[in-house]
């Protein structure tokens, strides 16, 4: 495993409960023909081989993967598949979830459980400290049966259009999640992932960037593969407003520039920076400035 990534991760773990939210699920089909493409995800992806053999690529390592075969992947770390010359295809079931990442618990000196390879998920440091890891290779020996329903079930209801789909998938996800961790007691723990943070970022720039656009808070919470009350709650957090008041707040602060340096009507420059009428802009501007646009003007250029 490696081990090169420790600001990925925050190093708190969970002492009590955590919430298992799946963000994407899939079933990833590929041929020698057909080599997926570097991808990296902003949250941590769990990938179990159902058919096929492979290399996995993760950032500079490269892991020879078969039927059985459960990869973890923390966020943001590059990683793609090549099928084996003598294999027509892979088939793997996959599912990334939000705002955690996990992190192998070394032991202390003279604890032989402590050591391991990229086929073992505990880390080979001597050391009672906590180590940051890209990923985690684990040949599934036993209960592959059941990791295999699990994986199906979580694709079907995250992908399907039943009565509480996406709840479903959420429960079966946090099973098995929540198993893995009991069966890696002491070895594997489960941290907060502060690539959220840099989700939040991600968002903020987007806004700075597109503020004369027509932005949804939908539309940010799926860039963000956050659902949108929790994206308001971190961006508040990051920045003390939320993402629409901050979209506003923008747009008031190019438009006092304009108002200064050009002598565009009040009209056009509530268009230029995404007011979609003269009324609203007025509206906005008097109750975050205290004085209507034209009142600005005027007074500034005095």
């Amino acid at each position: 495993m490696d081990n090169t990534n420790d600001n990925i991760l925050e190093k708190n773990l969970f002492k009590d409960d955590i919430e298992i939210k799946v963000l994407d699920a899939k079933e990833v089909f590929l041929t020698n023909n057909t080599n997926s493409r570097i991808q990296f995800h902003p949250f941590i992806y769990f990938y179990f081989m159902v058919e096929g053999s492979g290399t996995f690529f993760i950032e500079s390592d490269a892991i020879k993967i078969q039927k059985n075969d459960l990869i973890i992947i923390n966020s943001n770390i590059g990683h793609n598949i090549y099928v084996d010359e003598n294999e027509f295809a892979c088939r793997a079931l996959c599912f990334g979830v939000e705002s955690i990442g996990l992190t192998s618990v070394n032991k202390k000196d003279g604890d032989d459980e402590a050591k391991g390879t990229n086929n073992n998920p505990i880390g080979d440091e001597k050391s009672d400290k906590i180590q940051i890891d890209n990923y985690f290779h684990i040949p599934v020996k036993q209960n592959a049966k059941n990791i295999y329903e699990m994986f199906t079930n979580i694709v079907k209801e995250f992908t399907g259009n039943n009565l509480y789909s996406k709840t479903l998938a959420d429960t079966i996800a946090s099973y098995f999640v929540i198993n893995f961790l009991r069966h890696f007691e002491g070895k594997i723990e489960v941290v907060h992932d502060i690539n959220v943070n840099r989700q939040v970022d991600y968002i903020k720039s987007f806004l700075d960037t597109n503020y004369a656009e027509d932005i949804k808070l939908e539309e940010l919470s799926s860039m963000a593969y956050m659902n949108k009350f929790h994206l308001i709650a971190e961006f508040k957090q990051a920045y003390r407003v939320t993402p629409i008041e901050y979209l506003i707040l923008k747009r008031i602060e190019v438009s006092k520039g304009l108002l200064i340096s050009t002598n565009h009507s009040m009209e056009t420059i509530g268009n230029i920076v995404g007011f979609n009428s003269q009324s609203y802009f007025n509206q906005v501007f008097r109750k975050k400035v205290g004085l209507t646009p034209s009142q600005f003007r005027k007074k500034h250029r005095l």
